[in-house]
């Protein structure tokens, strides 16, 4: 009896812990190649150290340095812009697209449409940003060799190669994103399952009292989809501070400082500069960034969703 009794506690604790050791894989790789990094970093921004032979302690030096400089000023002018125009894509074409493949009768219909629209987000993002840089080479791209083809050779230019279209173009890179899984795609697919869990018993009584199409997106769908439009701002936020890929592969931050971005500016100053310590102080600062940002988002949406 006494052997039992203590065989049960036994069985109770691995039954407990079983679920744990099962995600300890996951846990130690988070730690390796994440939490590990991020506080060597964290540490090295306050050393002058170039990844080998100097690594003297500076304080803070670096982020002072960061402060005052004047890449880094306009890369965040730039990083700004970005937000706003990720923000405002997600909150639009996205949405519109998942409402009209909601509104379609026909489930066959449904199905072959958001296979075609999901179908872009297996081609790598790498494929997608090479194929747009041909699209909008300034000599004979296919942009501007289909304005001079319709009678518009005016308004041919080099869309990358000029301070006052390069940022838009990197912007409208993926049109009608939809394609690109971090910009279009992914927000597509939830705003288009959220709509799909909300009750029907919801759209027949707005049927019955008489309510438009417009007056139920505002006043069924949207509050509906608040958590989904709450994340995906989220993540276009997110998106904006750290995109690299796009802007180092079409312009690497030119003409001039353009196009420029933190990343870019981190990738440079830690790489080809060698100068490991102050990429480290601009890694921690866009970490706060997208931190604060995150927060502040998170309350202001929260804050929203109550009032409505």
């Amino acid at each position: 009896m006494n052997k039992q009794i203590s065989a049960a506690p036994k069985t109770l604790s691995f039954n407990f812990l079983k679920p744990y050791l099962f995600l300890l894989p996951i846990y130690i790789l988070m730690i390796v190649f994440k939490y590990f990094p991020f506080a060597m970093a964290f540490g090295k921004s306050f050393f002058e150290w170039n990844g080998t032979n100097v690594n003297l302690f500076i304080g803070f030096a670096n982020y002072k340095k960061a402060f005052a400089d004047p890449s880094l000023r306009a890369s965040v002018i730039n990083c700004f812009w970005m937000a706003v125009s990720n923000v405002i894509i997600v909150l639009t074409i996205p949405l519109l697209a998942a409402e009209l493949l909601f509104a379609l009768k026909s489930a066959k219909g449904q199905y072959m449409i958001r296979t075609a629209f999901i179908f872009p987000m297996v081609v790598p993002i790498v494929v997608i940003i090479l194929l747009w840089k041909w699209i909008l080479a300034g000599d004979n791209g296919v942009f501007n060799t289909i304005l001079t083809r319709i009678g518009l050779p005016q308004l041919t230019r080099p869309w990358l190669g000029s301070s006052k279209t390069a940022l838009g173009a990197i912007i409208a890179i993926g049109f009608p994103w939809l394609g690109i899984a971090g910009l279009g795609g992914l927000q597509f697919l939830l705003y288009y399952g959220a709509l799909q869990s909300i009750p029907k018993a919801l759209f027949e009584s707005a049927q019955i009292d008489g309510v438009n199409t417009w007056r139920r997106f505002f006043y069924i769908d949207v509050p509906m989809l608040a958590s989904q439009i709450r994340l995906t701002v989220t993540l276009a936020i997110i998106g904006a501070v750290q995109v690299f890929d796009k802007v180092y592969i079409l312009t690497k931050g030119g003409p001039g400082t353009a196009t420029i971005m933190p990343s870019v500016v981190l990738y440079e100053q830690g790489f080809t500069y060698k100068k490991m310590g102050y990429s480290s102080a601009i890694g921690v600062l866009m970490f706060i960034v997208i931190l604060a940002l995150t927060v502040v988002n998170q309350a202001v949406m929260k804050k929203t969703e109550h009032m409505d």
